[in-house]
C-alpha cells in the first residue's frame, strides 16, 4: 500500500496547485530529455538510501548531503516533480548559495528550500500504491533514466535518493539503473517500532493509523491486527524485501550501516562509506568537517504498556 502521510490544509492547497502547474510546464521539461544523457549515468551512478522509516535513513541522507559531493533533490525541486530538471536548472542559476544543510527533520521531511527531499510525487508517476510499476518495467526504463540522466547532467555528479518507499522498489530500481548501488540503514527493532507508533500519535494521534512505507506482507487484513503487531510486521516486512532484493541482485550492490554505529562514531562511519562507494564505482569526494558524534536516540519512548507490547511482539515472533 502507499506511503501514508498528513498534510495541512494549507499544504494541501499547495498541492492542489502544483499539480496543474507541472502539467503546464511538462513540454518545457522534454526538451532536456536527451538520450545523450546517458553518459552521465554511466560516469555518476545513482546512489540510494533505504530503510524501515524512522530507522535513521533521514540524518544519514542529511549527513551525506551535507559532507559528500553528492547531488540531490531540494525541498524545492521536489515541488516540481514532473519538470525536476527545469527546476534544478532554475534552482542552481538563480537561489543556489551557500546553505547550510541542517541536520534537524520532523518526521523525515527536512528544513528550508536547500533541504533534502524524500521526492515521493516523482516515483509515484511509475509506480502503484503496492510498489509496483504501473506499466511493463521495460515500458518505464527509458523514461526514468531520462529524467535521472538529465538531472546528472545538471549535478555532474552522482545523484543521491532517500526514499523509504523505494524500500520495496529495490529489483526494480536496479533493473533501470544496472550500476546502482543502495545503502542501507538498520536500527534496534524496539526503537525503531517505538519510533514509528510515536509518529502514528502525533500525526494522527491514532495508533492503528498506518504510515509511511507498507509492505505487502501488512495488507488490508492488517487493520484487524492491533497496533504492535502492525508495526513489527511493517518493520519486517521491509527489511524482508530488502533481503529478497540482495538475493536476486546480489550483495556487492549494497552498503550496510547501523545506526547506532552511525551516532556514536559519525566520522568512521562516513569515511567508510565513502570508501566502499568508492570502491564500487561511485566516484565521490567529501569534505573533512564530519562530525565525531552526533545524539544516540536509544531506550523507552513510549508508555510501559506500550513498550511491553512491542517488546514482546518482537521476542515472540522471532
Amino acid at each position: 500500500m502507499k506511503s501514508f502521510s498528513k498534510y495541512s490544509i494549507g499544504s494541501e492547497l499547495k498541492n492542489k496547485l502544483l499539480i496543474p502547474l507541472n502539467l503546464i510546464l511538462s513540454p518545457i521539461e522534454k526538451l532536456y530529455l536527451k538520450q545523450s544523457n546517458e553518459n552521465f549515468l554511466k560516469k555518476f551512478p545513482p546512489v540510494f538510501i533505504i530503510g524501515s522509516p524512522r530507522s535513521g535513513t533521514t540524518i544519514l541522507y542529511q549527513l551525506l548531503c551535507k559532507h559528500f559531493n553528492f547531488g540531490f533533490i531540494n525541498n524545492f525541486v521536489s515541488d516540481w516533480y514532473r519538470v525536476p530538471i527545469v527546476a534544478t536548472s532554475f534552482y542552481k542559476k538563480f537561489l543556489e548559495g551557500q546553505d547550510s544543510i541542517s541536520l534537524e527533520s520532523r518526521f523525515g521531511q527536512s528544513k528550508d528550500l536547500y533541504g533534502p527531499n524524500e521526492f515521493g510525487k516523482f516515483w509515484y508517476q511509475w509506480f502503484d500504491d503496492f510498489h509496483n510499476p504501473k506499466k511493463p518495467i521495460v515500458s518505464i526504463i527509458d523514461e526514468i533514466r531520462l529524467e535521472v540522466s538529465g538531472l546528472t547532467r545538471v549535478h555532474k555528479k552522482s545523484i543521491l535518493f532517500k526514499n523509504v518507499v523505494n524500500s520495496m522498489r529495490v529489483v526494480s530500481i536496479n533493473k533501470i539503473f544496472n550500476n546502482s548501488v543502495f545503502i542501507v540503514i538498520n536500527r534496534d527493532e524496539l526503537d525503531t517500532a517505538q519510533s514509528i507508533l510515536n509518529a502514528r500519535i502525533r500525526l494522527y494521534n491514532n495508533k492503528n493509523h498506518l504510515w509511511s512505507v507498507v509492505p505487502p506482507s501488512v495488507n488490508d487484513l492488517a487493520f484487524d491486527e492491533p497496533y504492535w503487531k502492525q508495526i513489527v510486521q511493517q518493520i519486517r516486512g521491509i527489511y524482508s524485501n530488502i533481503n529478497f532484493a540482495k538475493e536476486a541482485i546480489g550483495g556487492k550492490k549494497f552498503i550496510y550501516v547501523k545506526y547506532k554505529d552511525l551516532c556514536n562514531n559519525t566520522s568512521a562511519v562516513l569515511k567508510s562509506i565513502k570508501n566502499e562507494l568508492n570502491k564500487k564505482g561511485i566516484e565521490v569526494s567529501a569534505d573533512k568537517s564530519f562530525p565525531s558524534d552526533l545524539y544516540f536516540s536509544t531506550g523507552k519512548k513510549v508508555s510501559d504498556s506500550d513498550y511491553e507490547l512491542l517488546k514482546n511482539e518482537i521476542k515472540n515472533s522471532d
